[in-house]
């Protein structure tokens, strides 16, 4: 693949956000060491420990802001002064767009197995199928990526793109009924199931734990649509700002 030829200055790139970069990896371990210190001992009606699934809403809501430092990248790089001295450089600019996305979703995919293998070896968290869960914060990490340029590329004001990708990662997490039970009304019940990604992330996962695979990949699949049709609008969208600033 071409776009691995930027993919060496990417990540030299990247290494400038390293302080976000320690956070996404610090702060996540502390809140689930939080939850399992405050959920020691704590058990569902079946019997399974509070903590396994405090761990797998956590470790994908963690990944609803995982696009964060895809869209600080491509924002500096490509909408800020540095695109004068990015456009000299002797590479193809769309292939280094792709990488940015590319390395900071590979980022956040390694966040979210580094956070299982701690709550598993650590906390004692288990999950039913390690495979099974990457996929879906491989979904998750993809989808917050190309949400976050969206509103890069939509909105003329960086903080306001910024404001947007906060919303959108809060937002999901208050539909999906994680802080308190939403009204029972259509449109509150469309957004805490089939219309939310990380409750049909979430609710995949649980499926497949319960051998109901049918289910599982339904609502996997619907996440791998959305991806696909969020990924065209992206290019849209993307292509329109670049041509308007002329880069």
């Amino acid at each position: 693949m071409r776009v691995l030829s930027t993919v060496r200055f990417t990540l030299l790139r990247m290494m400038r956000y390293y302080i976000v970069l320690l956070l996404l990896l610090v702060v996540p371990i502390a809140l689930l060491t939080f939850f399992s210190w405050i959920l020691s001992g704590a058990v569902m009606d079946n019997g399974e420990p509070y903590i396994n699934d405090t761990a797998l809403s956590l470790v994908l809501c963690f990944q609803l802001f995982g696009g964060s430092v895809v869209m600080s990248m491509i924002h500096s790089d490509f909408f800020t002064e540095n695109r004068i001295r990015i456009h000299v450089l002797p590479f193809n600019h769309t292939l280094y767009a792709f990488s940015i996305m590319l390395c900071g979703t590979l980022y956040s995919v390694m966040l979210g197995v580094i956070q299982m293998a701690y709550t598993e070896f650590v906390l004692g968290v288990q999950w039913h199928s390690w495979l099974w869960m990457v996929y879906l914060i491989t979904l998750m990490s993809l989808l917050s990526s190309i949400v976050c340029l969206i509103f890069t590329f939509m909105v003329k004001s960086f903080k306001l793109a910024e404001r947007l990708s906060e919303i959108y990662g809060v937002g999901f997490v208050v539909l999906a009924g994680l802080f308190f039970p939403l009204p029972d009304h259509p449109v509150f019940n469309f957004l805490g199931s089939y219309g939310n990604p990380l409750t049909l992330s979430t609710g995949a996962i649980r499926e497949m734990s319960r051998s109901h695979t049918g289910e599982a990949w339904l609502q996997a699949n619907i996440l791998l649509i959305t991806i696909v049709v969020l990924f065209i609008v992206m290019l849209v969208v993307g292509r329109r700002r670049m041509a308007r600033d002329h880069f």
